[in-house]
């Protein structure tokens, strides 16, 4: 087909005319099973209805922090520690507040039907409501408005290239099927995620090594083809 994977979000705006008509695209991407990535502006359509993308396993959610903490307090209830921490019952470790925040976010998942959910953060958590995975790359030393446009439309590249291996792979198989491991314990979809993130860290690092402080967005996408090369060379006759 020629169209393999959409990024709703990124310069979409609050217009409601936009929004309902985002709200069209994201509904059709999930009735086809389309790799959707929704970041930015079209989160609040999420937010807004969550059933829009309930149950679909090609999407990938990359909510900034007040964004997740809206979503977590629309879909999840406090978690038993967090409730027994409010009771005075003693302070977490670093450790369990880890824990905890990895079980929120599989919570938060599960509570849409194993939407991916990406929580960038240090160290981003990712998960598809099943497990959970933490990329910790080193990426570059600044951060400029734009690097999260180029995680969405690497997560959608990643999310396209595992739904095509899929498709070709087995061809005959169901959509729950989009479920099954090519590594013991991770879905295809939360490993592209996975990747998405990996990757976009290390554009930026490319980037900042080169253009140092006056690195901007655009520079990660100049660092793509370096990167990509080394990460998975072309293969020449």
């Amino acid at each position: 087909p020629a169209l393999t994977g959409i990024v709703v979000g990124p310069g979409l705006g609050r217009d409601p005319t936009l929004q309902s008509v985002a709200a069209l695209v994201i509904r059709r991407a999930v009735a086809a099973e389309l790799p959707c990535v929704i970041d930015a502006d079209g989160l609040r359509l999420v937010i807004e209805d969550p059933q829009l993308v309930q149950g679909s396993v090609w999407t990938v959610l990359t909510p900034n922090k007040p964004e997740y903490e809206r979503l977590c307090a629309l879909l999840t209830e406090p978690a038993p520690a967090a409730a027994s921490a409010g009771n005075g019952e003693g302070a977490q470790s670093g450790e369990e507040a880890e824990e905890s925040a990895e079980s929120q976010l599989m919570r938060l998942s599960a509570a849409l039907g194993g939407v991916c959910i990406v929580r960038k953060g240090p160290s981003d958590l990712i998960t598809d409501g099943h497990s959970v995975v933490a990329n910790s790359e080193i990426g570059s030393l600044k951060r400029s408005g734009g690097q999260g446009d180029v995680l969405s439309g690497t997560l959608a590249t990643m999310l396209s290239w595992a739904k095509q291996s899929h498709s070709t792979s087995s061809p005959s198989s169901s959509s729950s099927s989009s479920l099954s491991s090519i590594s013991p314990g991770h879905s295809r979809p939360l490993l592209a995620a996975y990747t998405g993130c990996f990757l976009n860290r290390r554009f930026s690092k490319a980037a900042f090594a080169r253009h140092r402080r006056s690195m901007t967005a655009p520079d990660l996408i100049d660092a793509i083809g370096c990167v990509m090369e080394e990460f998975a060379p072309c293969e020449q006759d």
